[in-house]
């Protein structure tokens, strides 16, 4: 409570921030709003702490439902349509687009000292972080995945018999029950170097823009068994919408998750649905004690903020790259249009803005951040991003700020590639699926969210509901191909 009173009291006191404010950008990996202050079980005291001083979107959603497109388009404030970079694993999107001012980029040429490490970008090193682009871009020396030996052999001997993969090398198990403590894995490392870094920085005359990503809850769910003993795994059941709502097609539906298959202990060809119940409920605890274990390392962060004594003018922003599927739809992981795949969690703490607490139901979307923090620290927005400021939301939480949500992912189907385009407005979910060449549409489906938010079913028989949502969703993808800047200056650097 100290630290909301305190900046109650700021409020009060000091409106708008008169001195440029700091950044803290906290990304987090697979997280849907698993979350204590979204209603879920999960056991988060720290981020459930940090959202009653703070405001938290209900209705905010990523561009694509995988990481590295993800975390590309919130960087560049690109959509995903417009720069294709559609892939799991983007490394190599900085040569492609060597005329595009980052988010780093940006608040560095304008006298930020800008820090990254952790997973921001997809990967925590090399071309695809934006390494030349920060003040620091650094990585801890230390921090492990597996701890316990059990788990390394699982995973020599999956390496010894499993038939080669695609992509990677086959992987210990899928969960762990870690016995060694906090600062042993990676995300520990993460959270005490980050936490170095604000007492660092925060002696430093120049604002500073620190970003630190945490990989879990991603696959392996890896915690120490502290806790996975916050939980019962009694208490966990698969969801009821293990099917697909009737209209939505087979082949975007992610029948074959094969991000989970990596793992020795997962079966490599039954389909996730046909998991066995021991499987799907451990998956589901370790999932939950991943979470908890990311709640206590974005608390190390947020107490290290504290005691550095510049919480009363650094922007705090939560934010996780994509949804994630818990067994929903017969399936695990992310990878396609559904609501659970592309909601995430978005909580941000503006000590300035004195209405910027509680929750709001305005829609937003990731890009939108990087045109935020600009008009918030008082920086002209590049003019080749797509995204648009929701300054007036923080301001005042009952205000909408969209229409609708747009999100895309590309599935193969009807023997050519697809584009699955979906929107999300106040009540529906609309996602029509597009020959990539052609924009022929090829398969649509319509979901009332508000009335069905496990997408059980879809609205059938509704005409003139899918027209004026078709119209929309066109009017969406066609701005998403537009950019305030040539296409070849961003690409070249002209």
């Amino acid at each position: 409570m100290k630290i909301l009173s305190s900046l109650l009291l700021l409020c009060v006191l000091i409106p708008i921030q008169a001195k440029q404010p700091n950044i803290l950008f906290i990304a987090v990996d697979d997280l849907r709003p698993e979350l204590g202050s979204y209603g879920s079980r999960a056991v988060t005291p720290n981020i459930d702490k940090f959202a009653k001083s703070a405001l938290q979107f209900d209705r905010a959603y990523c561009n694509q439902a995988v990481c590295g497109a993800s975390r590309v388009s919130l960087m560049t404030g690109l959509y995903p349509e417009f720069t294709k970079e559609r892939t799991y694993h983007v490394t190599d999107w900085r040569k492609r687009w060597a005329g595009v001012t980052t988010l780093n980029q940006h608040f560095k040429a304008n006298g930020y000292t800008t820090i990254g490490l952790g997973k921001v970008y997809h990967g925590s090193g090399g071309a695809g972080v934006d390494p030349d682009n920060w003040t620091t871009w650094d990585k801890p020396s230390q921090g492990k995945e597996y701890a316990n030996p059990e788990s390394f052999e699982a995973q020599k001997q999956a390496q010894a018999t499993r038939p080669p993969r695609k992509r990677g090398k086959h992987r210990g198990p899928s969960t762990e029950a870690s016995k060694a403590g906090d600062d042993f894995h990676h995300d520990g490392q993460r959270a005490k170097l980050g936490s170095e870094y604000i007492q660092k920085l925060s002696k430093e005359k120049k604002p500073f823009f620190l970003a630190v990503g945490f990989t879990k809850p991603h696959l392996p769910f890896i915690a120490p068994e502290k806790y996975w003993k916050l939980y019962q795994r009694k208490d966990f059941s698969m969801p009821q919408n293990l099917g697909v709502p009737p209209g939505y097609p087979d082949y975007a539906r992610n029948r074959f998750a094969g991000e989970i298959h990596a793992y020795s202990d997962v079966p490599l060809k039954d389909p996730p649905s046909q998991f066995s119940p021991e499987l799907n409920h451990r998956l589901i605890h370790g999932y939950h004690a991943s979470v908890s274990y990311t709640d206590r390392n974005i608390g190390e962060l947020l107490k290290a903020l504290e005691k550095s004594g510049k919480a009363d003018n650094t922007i705090v922003v939560l934010w996780a790259d994509h949804g994630w599927k818990l067994g929903d739809h017969g399936s695990w992981c992310k990878h396609t249009n559904f609501e659970c795949d592309t909601r995430v969690p978005l909580i941000i703490r503006h000590p300035g803005i004195c209405n910027a607490q509680g929750k709001t139901s305005a829609l937003t979307e990731l890009i939108d951040l990087y045109p935020t923090l600009c008009d918030l620290c008082g920086l002209e927005t590049p003019k080749h991003v797509q995204g648009t400021s929701f300054r007036t939301v923080l301001e005042d939480p009952k205000t909408s700020h969209r229409d609708s949500a747009y999100s895309s992912y590309p599935h193969s189907g009807h023997q050519q590639r697809l584009i699955g385009h979906s929107i999300r407005t106040s009540q529906h979910r609309y996602t029509e699926w597009w020959s990539e060449k052609t924009d022929k549409v090829m398969d649509r489906v319509l979901t009332d969210i508000e009335a069905d938010p496990e997408e059980l079913t879809s609205v059938q028989g509704n005409p003139e509901l899918e027209a004026k949502l078709s119209k929309e969703l066109r009017k969406r993808v066609q701005a998403s191909r537009k950019s305030g800047v040539p296409l070849e200056s961003l690409r070249k650097g002209l």
